[in-house]
């Protein structure tokens, strides 16, 4: 299917753990990798073919680099601040890149992907930004709960839940830290299910790949990013598709999307979803997983494909189908602070049947901290069965033998999932095989 990628020499930008996978893909089509960042010991250097020290953010010096290595494409996937980039950097070689500067902007900058979905009619949080100006505040028609984020951030850095005006100040100033650019949003906090859209765009197509839902931790109150579960298909997918789906092609297509993957993230409420979040790159939810287990269609093979050649290739979009016959999920194991002694369970998990890929994120030794984003997911393993009660029962098998302890020997993980929460799900997918 790959042929022509034989050979090719694809720089991948960053080396965060995520990308792992990235690199033993794009090593599976036959390409040499090449991996780069400031770090000496960063997860994807020990899976690349070859590994470099030089700076993503330094454009000229990866310039070079990619002229002294013939390389023939660049890559990166999963960090929001390495688009622009590996815009400039494909921009100076003359090697394709799927995102243009303006839809870069819109996984940088909150406030303006919020502006762009009113423009097409897609729905969003109320906003009360204008109520706090410069450290001032003016909370009489603020109405709470409300959410406050940096406007530039990912992986849920900076965002907080605030109750009242004396937590709404202190989450400002905080995200105010987080914040590059000192922009800070505030909006109204939408209570429901979180969910993802997730869109493959080839030569102007524009396809829903996956609908997901995400089952948050409630291992304590103040939970913003950290899912125990994402499912897929949603609950919400069939309204889904009858109110918003259209509406945010129609976006896209405003935009001029022509090649790439985006994700969307919103809350799927009584009147709908309101999205508050948009990616153009490929998810830490590794969505393409889910994708390929039910339709067969992969976009990271596609992305990579179109870094080397400019073409999403491999795969055409009538494979497409959201309304998946089978569940898939991600089960993440959060883990509070602390410097990890001793992990185990692992290989037990990896022998249960309908586990497709199970995996640490993080490695002995390793400091968490309490900061209420993804770093401190500890493990993860991918689900695929067309049964919920074999998920729970899978599900209570992992939490009964995945362990992370801290030196002391002290368990340093979340409360577990409540897999009744599942029970929701049930006929789901019976119900999309008659659609199929």
């Amino acid at each position: 299917m790959f042929e022509n990628l034989k050979g090719k020499r694809l720089l991948f930008l960053g080396a965060v753990r995520p990308l792992c996978e990235a690199v033993e893909i794009a090593k599976s089509m036959g390409i040499y990798t090449i991996v780069t960042d400031y770090l000496p010991n960063s997860p994807a250097k020990k899976h690349a073919d070859k590994a470099c020290m030089v700076s993503t953010i330094d454009v000229d010096a990866i310039v070079n680099l990619c002229k002294e290595e013939k390389v023939d494409g660049v890559f990166t996937a999963f960090t929001d601040s390495m688009l622009p980039y590996a815009r400039k950097i494909c921009d100076r070689l003359g090697f394709p890149f799927y995102a243009s500067e303006e839809q870069i902007r819109l996984s940088l900058d909150k406030s303006l992907f919020k502006e762009t979905c009113r423009k097409y009619g897609v729905p969003v949080p109320n906003d009360y930004t204008d109520c706090v100006r410069n450290g001032a505040f003016d909370d009489s028609s603020i109405v709470f709960p409300v959410i406050v984020k940096p406007i530039d951030s990912s992986g849920g850095r900076g965002i907080t839940i605030c109750n009242d005006a004396v937590e709404l100040k202190k989450a400002y100033d905080y995200a105010m830290q987080i914040s590059p650019s000192k922009n800070v949003l505030v909006e109204e906090y939408v209570v429901g299910d979180e969910v993802t859209a997730t869109y493959t765009m080839k030569n102007g197509e524009i396809s829903l790949s996956c609908f997901k839902d995400k089952l948050m931790s409630l291992d304590h109150e103040n939970i913003t990013c950290q899912a125990d579960i994402l499912i897929a298909p949603s609950r919400s997918l069939s309204k889904y598709l009858s109110d918003t789906n259209e509406k945010v092609i129609s976006m896209l297509k405003g935009l001029r999307a022509v090649d790439g993957t985006v994700f969307i993230q919103g809350v799927n409420t009584d009147a709908g979803v309101k999205f508050f979040e948009l990616g153009y790159r490929a998810n830490g939810g590794h969505d393409y997983r889910f994708i390929e287990a039910e339709n067969r269609i992969n976009f990271m093979k596609m992305l990579i494909a179109h870094a080397l050649t400019g073409e999403m290739q491999g795969f055409e979009l009538d494979l497409d189908n959201p309304f998946f016959s089978s569940y898939v999920l991600n089960l993440n194991v959060y883990a509070h602070q602390g410097v990890i002694g001793d992990v185990s369970g692992k290989e037990t998990v990896q022998n249960i049947d309908n586990v497709i890929l199970a995996e640490y994120m993080h490695n002995i030794g390793d400091e968490i901290a309490d900061t209420n984003t993804l770093s401190q997911r500890v493990f993860r393993a991918v689900i695929r069965d067309n049964s919920i009660e074999r998920i729970k029962q899978t599900i209570k098998t992992i939490q009964n033998v995945v362990k992370i302890n801290d030196v002391s020997g002290k368990s340093m993980l979340y409360k577990p999932f409540d897999v009744e929460r599942l029970n929701q799900y049930s006929d789901i997918c019976q119900k999309n095989a008659e659609v199929k």
